[in-house]
């Protein structure tokens, strides 16, 4: 101990009179001897602080990866200045208040907030866990309290262990914690695309099939209801493909409903272009042996040219 009481008078410059109040943690009797010496001690103090507040910066703001490199680089840097000191000098210095009162402070603020991360973000499953690494370090920690005591532990030292345990475990939870989130980030981040595209392309074959009027007659016509449009010029239509039609079904035929009904049954329009596309199923030939067959056919009528254009499409039995 006469060793660590050296190396903290050398580092912070002290005396003799000063080391003690430091190490019983009695800051006002240092301010009072010492102002000098007690700024320096509170800068060493505040460097923690910082560090402290910059890793739960950092590691609020971090992705899964980062999180556990971080968490492994803290922990491991004070796991390796514990073994430089010595297993003696770091039971030793645990055992002063000025010492062991900020680690438990530091730890503390530490599991805390890794506390708060995982219950605020993590599923159930993951609070469920966190309650069993929770629960399984208190009972641990309380279960070897006698043993550690025969070996010179304090209960102030127990805690300190068992603190820094939950932090770091509790560390690597909530990076686990956050590869979930960021796998779900990620995830809803692909939906949204895959849905933007699909809205994308969807503009896009309707802005395609859009056509935009050039001149006063085909705003006009495309302002026209099809149905409108197909209504005044219906009996015209099915009249002049009626008789197309039957110029091109080849050899004899019968219509399969009466003389006035129409042999059409649905149609399309296209306003732009003066046409009216008629489809029908309403006739069937008839062979040497007197089989009958039906067939289907269509006709393309033009309003303007008053011409037509008659396909036989297949026969069906």
């Amino acid at each position: 101990m006469q060793n660590l009481q050296e190396k903290i008078k050398e580092l912070l410059l002290l005396s003799n009179e000063d080391i003690e109040p430091l190490l019983k943690g009695d800051f006002k009797t240092l301010l009072a001897q010492n102002k000098e010496g007690a700024v320096r001690v509170g800068i060493v103090y505040g460097a923690g602080i910082v560090v402290l507040l910059l890793f739960l910066s950092l590691f609020s703001v971090f992705g899964a990866f980062g999180k556990v490199i971080l968490s492994f680089l803290m922990f491991g840097i004070i796991g390796v200045l514990a073994f430089l000191a010595g297993e003696k000098n770091v039971l030793k210095a645990t055992r002063y208040p000025a010492f062991s009162y900020f680690f438990l402070f530091v730890f503390a603020i530490m599991l805390l907030s890794m506390f708060s991360d995982i219950s605020s973000q993590g599923s159930f499953l993951s609070k469920l866990l966190l309650f069993m690494i929770v629960a399984g370090l208190g009972a641990g920690a309380y279960s070897i309290r006698e043993k550690a005591l025969q070996r010179g532990l304090t209960l102030l030292q127990l805690v300190l262990v068992t603190l820094f345990l939950g932090a770091f475990l509790l560390s690597l939870q909530a990076a686990c914690v956050q590869f979930g989130l960021d796998q779900e980030v990620a995830m809803a981040q692909q939906r949204q695309e895959i849905r933007r595209l699909r809205e994308a392309e969807q503009m896009r074959m309707n802005q395609a099939s859009t056509k935009v009027c050039t001149t006063d007659e085909e705003c006009r016509k495309m302002n026209t209801k099809k149905n409108s449009y197909y209504a005044e010029f219906e009996d015209f239509a099915q009249e002049a493909c009626e008789n197309a039609v039957a110029k091109e079904i080849p050899g004899r035929f019968e219509w399969t409903v009466s003389a006035n009904d129409y042999k059409f049954s649905s149609y399309e329009v296209d306003v732009l272009n003066d046409e009216i596309f008629l489809i029908g199923d309403r006739a069937q030939l008839i062979d040497n042996d007197g089989t009958k067959t039906k067939i289907s056919y269509t006709c393309r009528y033009n309003t303007k040219k008053k011409t037509t254009e008659a396909a036989i499409h297949q026969a069906v039995q």
